[in-house]
């Protein structure tokens, strides 16, 4: 019998795909988003759509995760996608603007998990992906709103999957590098209504690069939702795999991660003689 999804802003991008890919699996799968009018290819598909805004108070999304697990009888994997990119330098971003980043990135992700787990628990299994970046492993000038958010999604995944693990539920955080969605493109990024130009130095080059980047990304997204639906699933390439904390996905996430490693390691080395030193006196 197929398991249950329950996905997170899938009227484009990697929710749309993760969709897809486990229609393919053959699955049962529950797509969500703001606006239910924009899945309607999903629909077409198969999938049973819903109306979901994860910003909703606690109250409206237990009721609105009730109303699918009648529908579906349960929901064996959540995979928290929603969320946006908000450029800008951290002077830059207003407050209202970080406010709202925080709002969708995290909380988002936190509301939606305090509706479902329960039925999770109940059933004594279940899979949380929470969706982050290759930008919650360093904060990139212009995106640091944006970084800042992805590490929150990562460090909570972290620590619910300690608390959860006893339960079998599965906790994981997907972290994918630049793949070839819309995430760049107009009405899906955000950029800070403020330009100070004494930070044009240190900022100008990511809002660039974000824009030549847009629709030339390495990472096929077909390919890694695919994956995603393996690893979550424990079917194909990933069977007999322990699904880690940490979900790297893309040749280029591979990359920056084991730099960041390395350098990160490098630099705690050049101070141990220094930062070792403040323990109490036996």
């Amino acid at each position: 019998m197929g398991k249950v999804w329950l996905i997170t802003g899938c009227s484009s991008g990697f929710g749309q795909e993760i969709a897809l890919a486990a229609l393919a699996h053959g699955d049962i799968v529950v797509a969500t988003a703001r606006d239910p009018a924009k899945l309607a290819q999903l629909a077409e598909r198969g999938a049973i759509t819903e109306q979901l805004d994860v910003l909703d108070s606690d109250e409206k999304l237990s009721s609105k995760v009730d109303t699918i697990v009648k529908k579906t009888g349960g929901i064996d994997i959540l995979v928290n996608n929603a969320g946006y990119i908000l450029a800008g330098g951290v002077e830059e971003c207003s407050r209202s603007e970080v406010e709202a980043q925080f709002n969708t990135n995290v909380f988002g992700q936190l509301n939606v998990i305090r509706a479902v787990l329960p039925v999770m628990r109940a059933k004594r299994s279940g899979v949380v992906a929470n969706l982050g970046s290759i930008g919650g492993w360093h904060g990139t000038p212009a995106a640091g709103m944006y970084c800042a958010t992805k590490a929150c999604s990562t460090i909570l995944a972290e620590a619910l999957r300690q608390e959860v693990a006893h339960l079998n539920i599965k906790i994981t955080c997907i972290e994918p590098g630049y793949f070839r969605t819309n995430f760049l493109s107009a009405g899906h990024k955000t950029t800070a209504a403020k330009r100070i130009p004494d930070l044009a130095a240190g900022v100008d080059g990511t809002y660039a690069g974000l824009e030549a980047y847009d629709h030339n990304q390495p990472g096929d997204p077909q390919k890694g939702a695919r994956l995603i639906v393996e690893a979550l699933t424990g079917t194909g390439r990933c069977q007999g795999r322990e699904l880690p904390a940490r979900l790297s996905l893309g040749s280029d996430a591979y990359k920056m991660v084991s730099g960041h490693i390395e350098r990160y390691k490098a630099e705690l080395e050049s101070w141990k003689d220094v930062s070792t030193t403040t323990d109490c006196d036996a």
